[in-house]
C-alpha cells in the first residue's frame, strides 16, 4: 500500500464521517482509528466499516498516524486541534485537515505551531444523515498554505473521484454562504412550499409528486440556460396583481398558521428576483418598478410592527 494511504485517523463520528470513511476505504485508504467524544458513536462507525480501533480518547491515537481528518462540528475544531497539539505525535511529518467550509485553517494554528502541516478539505455536498452519500463527482475546496499539501490533497480528491479546486482563506465565508443559498435555503423554500400546498386543501394528492416536475425542470433550465434566463413567474413578467393575491392569501392565513417572517420571506425573495430581472433585461420596466415599490411598502409595514 502506498505510504500516503496508510495510518489515517478520523476525529469525529458524525454524519460526514460515514460518507468520508466509505469513500476512503473504497479508494484503498487505510483508516487506523476513529475517535469520538462518544464511544458508542465511534463503535457504530467502526463496526459498519470494519475498522479495528476506536476510542473516545485522543491519547489512544497511534504515534504512526500521519493524516488526520477533523470531522467535528465547526465549534469544536479549534478545541480538537488544541487537544491534538498536546499529544506525543510526529507533527513535522503529519497533516491535519478539517472539513469545514465556513472556517479557515487558522483554527489549526496550535498544530501549525508544532510544525505540522494544516489544510481544510470541504466537499460541496449535503450530508443530512449518517446514511452514506456518494460523493463521487462532487467538488471539493482545498485550502492550504503549503504547495506540497495542495498536491497531496488534490491527489486524494482525484482518488476519491472528487473535483478539487483551490480556495483562499479570505474567500471561505462567501463560498460557504453560496452553498447555504443553494442547499439549505432551497430546502427551506420547498418546506414553505409544502406548507402552502397543505393550506390549499388539495385532497388525495401527493405534494412531492406534484411539485417534483417543476423542481427538476427548473434545475434543468438553470443548467441549460443559466440562472438569469431560467427565471420565469409573476415577478419576471411584471404581474403585480398576482403578487398582491399571494401576499393577501398568506396574510389571511398568517393569523393562525404562519408567522410574519413567512410573509416577509415572500417579499424579500421577490425583491431578490427583481435583481435577476434587472440583469436579464438591463433595467426594470414600469411594471417591475411598481412591484418593487409595493413590496418595499409592505416590507416597511412589517418592520415597523412587532415581528413574529
Amino acid at each position: 500500500m502506498p505510504e500516503h494511504k496508510k495510518n489515517i485517523a478520523v476525529i469525529g463520528a458524525g454524519k460526514i464521517s460515514y460518507s468520508l470513511v466509505h469513500a476512503l476505504q473504497k479508494s484503498k485508504y487505510n483508516i487506523t482509528i476513529v475517535v469520538s467524544r462518544h464511544l458508542t458513536s465511534a463503535k457504530k462507525l467502526t463496526d459498519k466499516f470494519r475498522i479495528k480501533k476506536y476510542s473516545d480518547h485522543l491519547n489512544d491515537i497511534p504515534e504512526n498516524c500521519r493524516l488526520f481528518f477533523l470531522a467535528v462540528p465547526d465549534s469544536q475544531i479549534k478545541n480538537a486541534a488544541d487537544d491534538l497539539s498536546r499529544l506525543k505525535l510526529d507533527f513535522k511529518h503529519s497533516l491535519f485537515v478539517h472539513l469545514s467550509g465556513a472556517h479557515d485553517i487558522s483554527l489549526l494554528n496550535s498544530l501549525k505551531n508544532k510544525n505540522a502541516k494544516t489544510a481544510s478539505f470541504h466537499i460541496m455536498q449535503t450530508f443530512p444523515t449518517k446514511k452514506v452519500v456518494n460523493i463521487k463527482n462532487s467538488f471539493v475546496a482545498v485550502e492550504t498554505e503549503n504547495n506540497q499539501v495542495k498536491h497531496v490533497l488534490f491527489q486524494l480528491a482525484e482518488f476519491l473521484g472528487l473535483n478539487p479546486f483551490e480556495l483562499k482563506s479570505e474567500n471561505k465565508t462567501l463560498y460557504h454562504a453560496a452553498g447555504v443559498f443553494a442547499s439549505n435555503f432551497l430546502t427551506g423554500n420547498i418546506f414553505n412550499s409544502e406548507k402552502l400546498f397543505k393550506e390549499s386543501k388539495i385532497y388525495n394528492s401527493n405534494f412531492y409528486e406534484i411539485i417534483r416536475p417543476i423542481i427538476y425542470s427548473t434545475l434543468r433550465n438553470i443548467k441549460r440556460e443559466g440562472t438569469i434566463k431560467a427565471l420565469s413567474g409573476p415577478v419576471e413578467r411584471g404581474d403585480l396583481e398576482t403578487i398582491k393575491g399571494h401576499l393577501s392569501g398568506i396574510k389571511k392565513e398568517n393569523k393562525n398558521k404562519f408567522s410574519k417572517i413567512f410573509f416577509m420571506n415572500y417579499i424579500i425573495q421577490s425583491l431578490s428576483l427583481l435583481d435577476i430581472v434587472n440583469s436579464k433585461y438591463g433595467n426594470l420596466n414600469k411594471r417591475h418598478l411598481e412591484i418593487k415599490k409595493y413590496l418595499l411598502q409592505e416590507l416597511k409595514k412589517y418592520f415597523s410592527s412587532k415581528i413574529i
